[in-house]
């Protein structure tokens, strides 16, 4: 009797251990693709605002700068 409880203990303890296992690894796996997909998107809105700024001209015209209109906020210092 005692051997089978001690088996029995043994069986789920290796079911239970390889569940949390495979369970970990699906959820650092999502947690991968997720930072992977926020990198992509930094890259590609940091390539999109570089070529904004490399299209405009290097000076603000004076219209604007005597109205005192605000220039965007590239958020290039964040």
């Amino acid at each position: 009797m005692r051997r089978q409880i001690t088996i029995t203990l043994l069986v789920l303890g290796t079911v239970f251990g390889y569940a949390a296992g495979f369970s970990s690894l699906r959820c650092r796996a999502e947690a991968r693709r997720d930072a992977f997909q926020r990198h992509v998107a930094a890259l590609c809105v940091d390539a999109a605002r570089e070529a904004e700024r490399s299209e405009r001209p290097a000076h603000r015209t004076t219209a604007a700068a005597r109205h005192g209109a605000p220039e965007a906020d590239t958020g290039a210092g964040r």
